[in-house]
């Protein structure tokens, strides 16, 4: 089995928005430089880089020639998004690149994707059926012209897991992906467990023992019966949390469609960098 990270997005403070894509590139670069030289240099060095459309709350973008990176600036909320993709993620196939950018970006992680490719027949709901695990009750079924997809946990939480695979002729479709997506607080946590392990197979290990994979096809290298754990929550932020996503976000995507509410200027309010004044 051949584990490796799939997808990473990380924000840096930004105290001084920047006012062009020139201006998003060099800041970029000379914060991830600061980090690491070796994230830097990988992420930039020798590649096409132009503009690109942005998103919301960001103003401004770049993306790589291939796809592999996009950073966005300019959003009042004085941070810098960034993004690796799966092809960016190729030289983190590397283990010690992927403990350099897990130890550098730990603290400023907002996802990250860690991904297992076993070579097998085995179509992902066979393969997902077969599991000694009650921790994720919640399994969804999809299917396409293109392949199939199971998802074990919902993909609204901040920790899941997609197991698919592609019908010919797609180049992977021999292979049997499983994806363990985690973000936020969560994708902290999961690097700093990564980089705690002696090596990703034991880190592979243990996604199997938390999601109760017991199909033959799952073979670890490492033999072990750590989970991977979960950071610790007080009851009263997690009912804090539960209620932002239940009641907040509803609230603010209502606003947002009746425009009654601007987005930028809500975070900016979060954030500390804006005022609120209650219109007449």
């Amino acid at each position: 089995m051949d584990g490796h990270i799939d997808w990473l997005s990380w924000t840096l403070p930004a105290k001084i928005e920047p006012r062009s894509v020139a201006e998003l590139y060099q800041m970029s670069k000379h914060k991830l430089w600061q980090i690491d030289e070796r994230i830097e240099r990988i992420i930039y060095d020798g590649q096409l880089i132009d503009a690109a459309g942005s998103r919301t709350p960001y103003r401004l973008a770049l993306a790589r020639d291939d796809n592999g990176f996009r950073c966005y600036g300019n959003s009042r909320t004085e941070t810098i998004l960034h993004e690796l993709t799966g092809t960016g993620c190729e030289p983190l196939r590397d283990e010690h690149l992927a403990r350099v950018f897990a130890a550098g970006l730990c603290e400023h992680l907002t996802r990250l994707d860690y991904a297992i490719d076993i070579r097998t027949e085995t179509k992902p709901s066979v393969f997902a059926n077969e599991r000694d695990s009650e921790r994720f009750r919640s399994v969804s079924f999809i299917r396409s012209e293109t392949g199939e997809t199971v998802y074990i946990g919902s993909p609204k939480s901040d920790r899941f897991a997609r197991v698919y695979r592609y019908n010919p002729p797609h180049p992977r479709a021999h292979l049997l992906r499983i994806e363990i997506v985690f973000r936020r607080k969560l994708a902290k946590h999961a690097a700093k467990q990564l980089l705690e392990t002696e090596s990703q197979q034991d880190f592979i290990a243990q996604i199997g023992n938390t999601w109760g994979f017991a199909h033959d096809d799952w073979q670890p290298e490492v033999i072990t019966d750590e989970k991977l754990k979960a950071p610790v929550a007080s009851k009263r932020n997690q009912d804090t949390v539960s209620w932002l996503y239940t009641q907040v976000a509803p609230a603010v995507r209502r606003l947002m469609d009746e425009n009654e509410l601007d987005f930028a200027d809500w975070l900016q309010y979060i954030y500390g960098t804006g005022r609120y004044s209650e219109s007449e």
